[in-house]
């Protein structure tokens, strides 16, 4: 009977993984699913020098946190130990992205096998891999192959074999990191002195760091009434890390380890000085990278992206807000009208309005997404950083900020989620800062009611300058916000620069699926609590009319009056508008039509003799600069780890929004 050799092949999508698996294994694949879940398995049995080698082919993750059902898979896979080998299949065309995983793999204290695969398309590039800096640097034996040429596999099922059966042992290094990281590693496994775990222990404590949802139960279920102890020196250690890094602790442990991973791909990556041939993706960026026809492309793309997603989505999101807005009140007023009135109003006015702020956005959010998702797995993305990052050196940013600011033109809370992608902490935290000054299409409304009120004749002007004083305010403040941010801070932008390819359309929807269920369960409870407090401040006191002046919003925007006297406004019903826009833009106008008692037709007239041509432009910059919608200010807070930048964010806003009101007033005024 032969031999069994279990060899599992782990690495990030699309790396190649199923490619040498059909290239050893052949016919002999089956597919099936892991037990208890719907992801997919393969396994793969090939017979080599009197061996069976049964090949399982893990799902393709980008780390072993517990986040994903595949990453859960491919984890517990690892830590059940039910393998003879671990083959680490590497993209050596993202060697760095891919080495991230190769770092977790040695914290767990696996010694995988290092399977670089695509050498063929990395020469076509000019580069090559320098094995034997990368086995000495790594401590692993490193294999060369192409699966879909099918070279270097039969060293590589020589390598399975050899240590298989402990001829060939790998060593392993032991991947260290900052003194900050390593001191805070030190300080929790204190807590662990007497605690026999079921894990490796280094990879444990960084997991914990990393707040891992399943690690963090464990060591709850390990540790008891101790586990308090250890929550209040985490919460210690992050506020260090914030103070020092601007960063919560899960970010902090993932750039130092993908600034490692960074460092080992830079020494092993060798450029070849005969480069062979240019390549498809070269001829590509020629044009695409090129500032003089590559920022005229972009700005096609970005039109084009824009167009596609509110096209495609102004007719679902009108079904859903007909849905919440009338369609679901009608039913409340035909089938529940026993209900006493502000029960009613409740559901209508403070529950469905909320729902219905949440739920309209998800459309321009899913196809925007996807849009983007498709842009990034082309390869396209890495290039417009790329294209624009000396024009945003200029005021402290990179050209990882661009994709981001130009997103807000459409919407502000994709363009949130989108600084994701950025490696600088600082930078990120300026661009969500400034990316509320990108007009977007939901303030639209409100400039085009004004503009066409007030200067029908100028009216295209009116509203560029708008947009134009919007950018060059963001871009003044991301300035000064840097000078005090970055102090310290190394800028260490750089990015690589994948082959164009097609989209791996499993990858693009499911990122896109995380990415909208994140937005409904963490953004969607802010914006609904905001929408059910500002109902109850339209309400109160019992008995009065909805938004009326007696209620407590019009005694607010009465109380306001005074601070807005100086801008021109002497009404308080505008001011209500504001207040009501804080859920979302589109509200403003039709807050100010229920209060003149105008449809948005007719608003203009009620506008013009509510306001000057000099009162209405220091309301429009108002609106331009004053605070995003709710689900703007949610979503930094997502993303920022917490409410400390997004209150900065709107006293900054709200300042701002004032004093470039009140100069714009009284300088047209004077003139």
């Amino acid at each position: 009977m032969k031999k069994l050799i279990k060899v599992a092949l782990v690495g990030n999508p699309n790396v190649g993984k199923t490619a040498i698996m059909n290239a050893l294994a052949g016919t002999s694949e089956k597919v099936g699913n892991w037990p208890g879940v719907t992801v997919q398995k393969k396994t793969g049995c090939y017979s080599f020098r009197g061996f069976e080698v049964e090949l399982v082919d893990l799902p393709g993750i980008y780390s072993l946190t517990s986040y994903t059902i595949e990453e859960k898979v491919t984890r517990n896979f690892l830590l059940g130990g039910d393998y003879d080998v671990v083959a680490d299949v590497i993209d050596v065309t993202l060697l760095g992205r891919n080495l991230y995983l190769t770092l977790e793999l040695l914290e767990m204290g696996i010694k995988p096998v290092i399977v670089l695969n695509k050498m063929d398309e990395l020469e076509d590039y000019g580069y090559t891999i320098d094995k034997n800096v990368l086995e000495k640097l790594l401590k692993l034996p490193v294999v060369e192959i192409s699966a879909v040429k099918k070279k270097g596999l039969d060293e590589l099922s020589e390598t399975f074999l050899m240590v298989a059966t402990g001829d060939l042992k790998p060593e392993g290094f032991t991947p260290l990191y900052s003194d900050t990281l390593e001191n805070a590693i030190s300080l929790i496994e204190y807590f662990f002195k007497d605690v026999k775990l079921s894990y490796p222990k280094r990879w444990f404590l960084i997991k914990l760091l990393e707040k891992d949802p399943e690690v963090t139960e464990w060591a709850r279920e390990v540790l008891g009434e101790k586990f308090t102890g250890l929550s209040k020196e985490m919460e210690r250690i992050e506020e260090e890390v914030l103070r020092k890094f601007r960063c919560d602790l899960p970010s902090f442990v993932a750039k130092e380890r993908f600034l490692l991973a960074s460092r080992i791909a830079t020494a092993a990556v060798k450029h070849v000085i005969e480069f062979p041939y240019e390549s498809f993706s070269d001829k590509i960026d020629r044009v695409v990278t090129n500032p003089f026809t590559g920022i005229p492309i972009f700005f096609f793309v970005m039109w084009l992206v824009f167009k596609l997603t509110f096209d495609l989505s102004s007719p679902i999101s009108d079904l859903i807000d007909n849905f919440f807005s009338s369609f679901l009140p009608g039913i409340v007023e035909n089938y529940l009208s026993f209900l006493p009135q502000p029960l009613k109003s409740l559901i209508n006015d403070g529950v469905l309005a909320g729902v219905g702020a949440v739920m309209v956005f998800l459309p321009v959010l899913g196809i925007l997404y996807l849009l983007m998702s498709v842009l990034e797995d082309t390869g396209y993305m890495a290039r417009a950083a790329a294209l624009w990052d000396n024009f945003m050196k200029l005021f402290g940013l990179s050209g990882a900020s661009v994709i981001p600011m130009i997103l807000g033109f459409g919407c502000n809370v994709p363009a949130i989620y989108a600084t994701r992608a950025m490696r600088s902490s600082v930078q990120k935290l300026v661009t969500m800062m400034i990316i509320p000054w990108m007009s977007c299409s939901a303030r639209l409304t409100v400039f085009s009611v004004f503009t066409a009120a007030f200067f029908k004749e100028h009216q295209s002007i009116v509203m560029l300058g708008l947009y134009l004083l919007g950018v060059f305010l963001a871009l003044g403040l991301a300035a000064v916000l840097t000078r005090f941010l970055a102090e310290g801070e190394v800028d260490e932008f750089f990015i690589e620069l994948p082959p164009y390819k097609l989209p791996a359309w499993n990858v693009v929807l499911n990122q896109t699926f995380i990415e909208i269920r994140e937005f409904v369960t963490k953004a969607g409870t802010v914006i609904f609590a905001v929408s059910v407090f500002i109902w109850a401040l339209a309400s109160l006191p019992p008995g009065s009319t909805y938004a009326g002046e007696e209620t407590f919003v019009g005694y607010l925007g009465k109380l306001l009056l005074p601070l807005f006297a100086p801008l021109g406004i002497e009404d308080w019903k505008p001011i209500v508008a504001l207040i009501f826009g804080a859920l979302a833009k589109e509200v403003v106008v039709g807050t100010m039509g229920a209060l003149y008692g105008s449809s948005e037709e007719g608003l203009g007239k009620a506008l013009q003799s509510a306001f000057t041509p000099e009162s209405a432009v220091a309301f429009l910059v108002f609106t331009l600069l004053y605070i995003p919608c709710v689900a703007t200010i949610a979503a930094i807070k997502q993303e920022s780890g917490g409410w400390r930048y997004p209150l900065l964010a709107v006293a900054i806003q709200l300042s701002v929004a004032w004093v470039m009101a009140f100069l714009v007033f009284n300088l047209l005024t004077f003139l």
